[in-house]
């Protein structure tokens, strides 16, 4: 199995994570993107690429308030 690159991991999280996914708590609707952002958070010191790294901590920067 090949591993996916830098780019292809950030542009998975960062499409979570700018249209995140909804799922139903207790009856109302709540949408999941702090959890994709912990896990950018995650991987962010794992990266190699320093584009990618950068496009991920914008991403994250951004929704992350």
């Amino acid at each position: 199995m090949e591993k996916i690159s830098d780019i292809e991991t950030v542009i998975l999280l960062a499409s979570h994570i700018e249209n995140p996914c909804e799922v139903e708590v207790n009856g109302k609707k709540e949408n999941i993107r702090y959890f994709y952002i912990n896990e950018a958070k995650k991987i962010l010191p794992r990266l190699m690429n320093p584009y990618a790294k950068e496009y991920l901590e914008d991403v994250i920067s951004k929704f992350n308030k």
